[in-house]
């Protein structure tokens, strides 16, 4: 349709020119509980990325470009980008377009991209596909299953090329990767050690008990001291 804008994130709280920690997801996109993480009076705020079209399942570089244009069209000059699973490979690709508004990468369930294996998910009936991604409840239960699961096939399918190209941006920015002991993707605490070929500063790995959706409890002075400790 003439005029219609294309996809893109919409961060809440809106970019300002001010400092900015921003949480990008994965697959899914549940971003909600990242609201719990703002009570008053906590600082710096931690904003949200939610993809404007949902059901549209861009690849991971066309995100990561997309991301990187709306911050600097934001006029924030020191930001931190904390991606989940999925979320951290958009926020490497974002990364590599920042420049010095960059100042630090959080991924967190995430193996760097050339320890990353290709993903069998796709191929899954849907039921099975969204009981192993761990899908809500209201999800597994809706009509609307099949059309979620055609989204999550896509998405995976789409991490797979990703995964098969040359994908190695090298960051100007120090990088925390968090694994989690339960976590088929990112329980290795030496695979997340080889996050230190996508940067030319310190990275910093760190491992917390829970399985892969244990951002989603993670408390907010944990995010907060990763964001400061990489903005230093």
């Amino acid at each position: 349709m003439g005029g219609q804008q294309p996809a893109s994130y919409v961060v809440s709280p809106a970019l300002d020119g001010d400092p900015a920690v921003i949480f990008v997801p994965g697959l899914g996109g549940r971003t909600r509980f990242v609201d719990g993480w703002n009570a008053p009076g906590r600082e710096p705020v931690i904003r949200r990325a939610d993809w404007s079209e949902p059901m549209r399942v861009p690849p991971v570089e066309e995100r990561g470009t997309a991301l990187a244009s709306l911050v600097a069209h934001s006029g924030a000059t020191e930001v931190v980008l904390v991606g989940h699973s999925m979320g951290g490979l958009v926020c490497l690709e974002a990364a590599r377009h920042l420049g010095h508004r960059l100042r630090g990468l959080v991924v967190m369930c995430q193996y760097p991209p050339h320890r990353t294996p290709l993903s069998p998910l796709a191929e899954l009936p849907d039921r099975a596909l969204a009981e192993e991604i761990e899908a809500p409840p209201h999800i597994m239960d809706t009509v609307a299953l099949p059309e979620y699961a055609r989204r999550w096939r896509s998405e995976y399918r789409l991490l797979n090329r990703y995964l098969e190209s040359d994908p190695r941006p090298v960051l100007n920015a120090p990088v925390i990767a968090v694994g989690a002991r339960d976590d088929a993707s990112s329980w290795n605490t030496g695979i997340l050690h080889d996050w230190s070929e996508y940067t030319t500063e310190w990275l910093s790995v760190h491992m917390v008990d829970g399985g892969h959706q244990i951002v989603e409890d993670l408390p907010s002075e944990t995010i907060r001291e990763w964001a400061g400790k990489v903005r230093g």
